[in-house]
């Protein structure tokens, strides 16, 4: 087959929608060699992913249009048509417009419509662009991805599509998560990020919708008793608070934020902590989850969402806008050393099950049902 791919994501994210597009099209273009792979981007940043052009199978298609805009929403059906595509993909929840002008099938993956189930944390602008992508990739796909059962349903409830076109395929874990890790490079990232003997950690954007503050009240409610907590992630004007609250309400606990981690540090930073926290208010899946889970660190997350099928057996499960509830989940996972072990072996156990052989095999099975 010849495949093709909306691989921006691919060249320009470093995380989420970057890591799961990267795992996408790597694990396909190992495991399956004989098929040929079109990759379409508008923009490269090599450094991000060099190495998978090496193989022969892959060919990059860049813009050759005054808009590149323009080419990725609209016009690039033109290359599809010459160099013949059975398969279109698009990675990151939306297809270019002007599809009738193909005979390739199309594939999109739609991560999360959490625009749609919590508007509030959305600009009105980028609610209406987001809701109006989806839709058209949910009209003109022939099949529609889902990573978790939970974004199934939100797409069937606000888009009315039928069940039948719907199939869920759990992402992989990013590559970059790794258990072989030197001596070397766990003494220098612990001293570089002065990372405490025993802590918390979390990891992901520090939003408002990821929770964190509810975290922070937690720790404070637990007195001298609070272990140390690291959090790892993009700042946006949410930390404000976040810092404000600490200084004003908790000077004395030890909370820590690291804004500056690579892949290769974050994957030691995980492989040191003893829990993991993510009790996310709304999610898609919840990758940070399984990173934790492959290092076989238990974690804390949110009952009765998709979070649950991210953490598997390796988690206990909370309501994560209470404070009690996380403070006592916490407190749990700290004292009872054998809950804690117990919970760290059915976290790796569940993590093996997001391999990119895996994967791929799904994918192409889907593929080739078209």
């Amino acid at each position: 087959m010849r495949i093709g791919f909306d691989a921006k994501r691919a060249f320009m994210n470093y995380s989420g929608l970057g890591n799961y597009s990267r795992s996408v099209i790597e694990s396909l273009a190992q495991y399956y060699s004989d098929e040929n792979y079109f990759l379409f981007t508008p923009d490269e940043n090599l450094k991000l992913f060099d190495r998978i052009l090496i193989r022969k199978n892959i060919e990059l298609i860049k813009s050759n249009s005054f808009s590149k805009f323009y080419w990725r929403s609209f016009s690039q059906m033109n290359e599809w048509n010459k160099l013949n595509l059975d398969i279109y993909h698009g990675l990151s929840s939306e297809l270019p417009f002007g599809l009738s002008r193909t005979k390739a099938k199309k594939i999109v993956t739609i991560h999360d419509v959490i625009y749609k189930k919590s508007p509030e944390y959305y600009s009105v602008v980028d609610r209406t662009i987001y809701d109006y992508k989806t839709k058209h990739a949910c009209l003109n796909a022939d099949k529609i991805i889902c990573i978790s059962e939970q974004t199934r349903q939100e797409v069937i409830r606000y888009y009315k599509v039928a069940e039948n076109k719907i199939k869920v395929i759990h992402p992989s874990l990013p590559d970059h998560i790794n258990r072989m890790i030197s001596i070397n490079k766990t003494e220098e990232v612990k001293a570089k990020y002065n990372l405490p003997e025993k802590f918390i950690l979390y990891t992901g954007t520090i939003e408002r919708r990821k929770n964190l503050l509810t975290v922070i009240k937690a720790l404070h409610k637990m007195g001298e008793n609070a272990p140390a907590l690291m959090a790892v992630g993009k700042a946006t004007d949410y930390l404000n608070e976040i810092k404000k609250y600490l200084t004003s309400s908790a000077p004395d606990l030890k909370v820590s934020f690291i804004h500056n981690a690579d892949n290769e540090d974050l994957n030691v930073i995980y492989s040191q902590a003893h829990i993991f926290i993510y009790t996310s208010l709304h999610e898609g899946f919840g990758i940070p989850l399984i990173e934790a889970a492959a290092h076989s660190v238990p974690s804390i997350t949110t009952k009765d969402s998709c979070m649950e099928e991210a953490a598997g057996g390796g988690a206990i499960t909370i309501d994560s806008k209470s404070v009690n509830e996380t403070a006592l989940a916490i407190e749990k996972l700290m004292n009872d050393s054998m809950l804690h072990k117990q919970l760290s072996a059915m976290a790796i156990a569940h993590a093996a099950n997001f391999n990119t052989k895996r994967l791929a095999d799904e994918l192409m099975k889907t593929y080739a049902s078209l």
